[in-house]
């Protein structure tokens, strides 16, 4: 009986009853648990060194993927110019006009089509050659017109032969036009001649600009005073610029000045002053029209836009400018005497460590827009 209990129990669960486990038998997460307890307790006995190994997760290796190599080409694409093309082409042309082969040879080349002007007993010299004027007519198409100065006869008879062919300062307009030399990318462009020049009259004469120096400064005033000292000793005629200068500030001496004697002719300021020095820190922007006289008995009228600033009693020069100072800066320098001077500051080496000091602000360059003939 013993026997056939012990079979009993033996059989197999049915489907509505759990199945026990095996008296051996361990779950699932008591096994894992187990094994990352010895492995930890296997690293601790073989060091950090084997911690870090069991510890690693050797994850499957991802192939990098490889990044495509983009080629960026140049994009600044070169044009010729227009005014110096111009310039060169008729220069050419008026040079082979004197049966000069080299000339010829070479405005055959730059403009096949173009035929050389032919002289008489009296050929032209072209002095200098100037373009004033590059007009674009449409998307490749251009009229350049070139000042030409002829060289004036020095005889009575060369003059009427000069006059005749029509010495003196002459203007032509040459018509150009853009055309792309290959078809390639990044094929260049050149200018081809569409025709023979053609003799124009010059650019029209602009009006009288607004002056914003509308004040007349005494001339026995202090700032008339410190001004054609200081230009005296500037251009030359006499030494010690320097000492004109505000602290600080410094300004390159000319390195071929030969004035003899300057002569302030008239000093007109932006600001509506008497020339008395003011309250220090007082600024003053003044242009100054003077005739300077060299060694050789000539006369140049020259003109100097300089701005003063009061200091200790006494004016003394803190900028050299260009006259051409924007109108917002030229609105904010009228009125009374009010403005401070803010020089700009630089590092400059010298003898042991830098040290910053004012730098008189120079602006010599005015932008080609502004020179440009009204038209």
């Amino acid at each position: 009986m013993t026997a056939s209990r012990l079979r009993r129990d033996r059989r197999r669960p049915t489907s509505g009853e759990p199945a026990a486990p095996s008296p051996g038998a361990r779950p699932l997460p008591v096994r894992r648990t187990a094994l990352v307890r010895a492995a930890v307790l296997v690293a601790l006995a073989t060091g950090p060194l084997g911690l870090i190994a069991s510890c690693a997760r050797h994850d499957p290796a991802v192939p990098a993927q490889s990044t495509a190599k983009v080629q960026s080409a140049d994009q600044t694409k070169a044009s010729p110019d227009p005014a110096g093309y111009a310039e060169l082409v008729l220069g050419l042309w008026l040079r082979a006009g004197e049966e000069d082969s080299a000339a010829a040879q070479e405005l055959h080349a730059l403009a096949p089509s173009l035929t050389a002007p032919s002289w008489g007993e009296s050929a032209p010299v072209v002095e200098r050659l100037a373009a004033v004027r590059s007009v674009r007519q449409s998307g490749t198409g251009w009229s350049v017109t070139v000042a030409v100065q002829f060289k004036e006869s020095t005889t009575a008879t060369d003059r009427s032969a000069a006059a005749a062919a029509g010495s003196g300062l002459r203007y032509f307009a040459l018509p150009l036009v853009l055309k792309d030399t290959g078809t390639a990318p990044g094929a260049a462009q050149a200018f081809a001649v569409a025709a023979a020049p053609m003799e124009v009259t010059g650019p029209t004469v602009a009006d009288d600009i607004d002056d914003p120096y509308g004040t007349q400064v005494p001339d026995a005033s202090p700032l008339a005073t410190t001004a054609k000292e200081f230009l005296t000793a500037y251009l030359g005629a006499e030494e010690g610029a320097e000492r004109y200068l505000a602290p600080g500030i410094t300004l390159p001496a000319l390195a071929s000045a030969s004035f003899t004697a300057v002569q302030v002719d008239e000093i007109r300021a932006v600001q509506r002053v008497d020339g008395t020095v003011g309250a220090d820190g007082t600024s003053v922007r003044v242009r100054v029209q003077i005739t300077a006289s060299d060694a050789g008995g000539g006369t140049w009228p020259l003109s100097y836009a300089l701005t003063f600033t009061a200091r200790d009693g006494r004016w003394e020069v803190t900028a050299l400018q260009s006259g051409l100072e924007s109108a917002a800066a030229t609105k904010k320098g009228s009125g009374t005497q009010t403005g401070t001077v803010k020089p700009t500051t630089t590092d400059v080496a010298g003898a042991g460590k830098a040290a910053t000091v004012h730098v008189a602000r120079v602006n010599t360059a005015a932008s080609a827009e502004s020179w440009g003939t009204a038209r």
